[in-house]
């Protein structure tokens, strides 16, 4: 009896500790502190140091300052499908250390850059970058993954690496252009 009664006790502690897991509804922990598939009502109970960005609708936003860098958290119907962290400074150098690092975690990218036609060197990419006039752009997804990883250089923005949800951010996406 006490041995089926510890098994029982065993079964129970799993399905309290998948239930716990399921509610988060966590797809993979970004940044250290961000939960992608998560509430940003939780997120901001846990840390109320962001500022909230204006509310369009279903779309949320918080965004946390680190000295010049800044994490934006960006959330569709209360959850979070996109965190994205800029770097600072922007350049050719920070861009190579976050891209040796994801090719050597996730491996190959997809090249989604766009520039001008006439630019044909690294020097006018940079450039064509720096006046918006084009943007790298590259992109870690994996049909196993329900989330994907972008890192770009734009001017807007500088050099920022964001993590997506895909179906949250497809679901966004759609709601958005059905308001056009």
């Amino acid at each position: 009896m006490p041995l089926r009664q510890s098994g029982f006790l065993l079964f129970l502690l799993l399905c309290v500790s998948w239930a716990a897991r399921s509610d988060t509804g966590c797809l993979k922990q970004v940044f250290g502190s961000y939960c992608l598939g998560g509430s940003i009502q939780q997120l901001q109970r846990q840390y109320p140091a962001g500022v909230p960005a204006q509310k369009q609708g279903d779309r949320s936003a918080v965004v946390y300052q680190n000295g010049r860098e800044r994490t934006y958290v960006m959330a569709f119907k209360g959850e979070i499908y996109k965190v994205l962290h800029t770097y600072d400074p922007a350049s050719q150098s920070t861009l190579k250390k976050l891209k040796k690092r994801l090719e050597a975690k996730y491996g190959a990218y997809r090249d989604h850059s766009h520039y001008p036609a006439y630019t044909r060197t690294k020097a006018a990419k940079i450039g064509a970058i720096r006046r918006g006039e084009g943007e790298l752009k590259h992109v870690w997804s994996s049909p196993e993954q329900a989330w994907r990883i972008e890192l770009e250089w734009t001017r807007k923005l500088g050099v920022s690496l964001a993590y997506l949800a895909n179906a949250l951010d497809d679901e966004q996406r759609e709601a958005s252009n059905e308001g056009l």
